[in-house]
């Protein structure tokens, strides 16, 4: 248990809950395909189209259809709790982008103030995680803050935050391995002026790790503007109805 001040912060003004995997069935088959490769590494390991155990979909698509109980119970944990915000953790991108700050066009039926929101609490997390030393850190990005069809947009649609986190992952693999980076991941641009290095080592591990330091940094920044997202979550619930 940690007691450091900032966790202490965290702890006293904050409500988490955590699903530490949503896709259980996927997740099972991902280990099973990462054993098999470890068993036979001069083979094609075979496609995981199927993570799923009834259909192969593709699980961030679903927040309009419904169509999966995994995305129904998501929901009904989102709105039972009455959460303010839902955040959702993916893997493709080097090496931490809050693509929540996103790119045009904007869903005209988002509120304005979560449009603001999504501004600060990205920033905010650039911000920090850069002054902490950590390369690859960027938001804004071309993720299109348009489609409602993503598992997040669950609290974007019922008054809330949407947040995403993509980090590098690595691969399906749990090992640490050199990687390599060229183009636009390594440039220096106005959105990204801290960017990865162009080679270094990577595991499952510092992956976890990004993750886990963006979430605490987005968590005390609400817990200490709690009354200023409360307030907008009354607000934006007001102006819904």
């Amino acid at each position: 248990m940690d007691d450091s001040p900032y966790i202490k912060n965290i702890r006293d003004n904050v409500v988490t809950l955590i699903t530490p995997i949503v896709e259980v069935d996927g997740r099972d088959r991902q280990v099973d395909l990462y054993n098999w490769t470890k068993k036979h590494p001069n083979e094609t390991a075979p496609s995981l189209i199927y993570w799923g155990h009834y259909v192969a979909h593709d699980n961030n698509r679903d927040a309009m259809g419904m169509t999966l109980k995994l995305s129904q119970n998501v929901l009904n944990a989102y709105i039972d709790h009455q959460a303010m915000v839902l955040h959702d953790l993916h893997e493709s991108v080097a090496l931490l982008y809050d693509n929540t700050i996103g790119d045009g066009p904007f869903n005209a039926w988002i509120d304005p103030l979560l449009a603001n929101e999504w501004q600060m609490i990205g920033w905010n997390n650039v911000q920090e995680m850069t002054r902490l030393g950590m390369p690859g850190v960027f938001a804004h990005g071309t993720f299109d803050t348009w489609s409602p069809g993503y598992l997040m947009f669950f609290a974007a649609m019922h008054n809330g935050i949407s947040r995403l986190y993509e980090t590098f992952g690595n691969g399906g693999s749990a090992d640490t391995r050199e990687r390599t980076l060229t183009g636009a991941d390594i440039n220096r641009t106005w959105y990204r002026q801290n960017p990865a290095p162009s080679r270094f080592m990577w595991s499952l591990r510092n992956n976890n790790n990004y993750e886990q330091t963006g979430l605490l940094v987005s968590l005390f920044y609400m817990a200490n503007n709690r009354h200023l997202f409360l307030q907008n979550f009354y607000e934006k619930s007001k102006r819904s109805i």
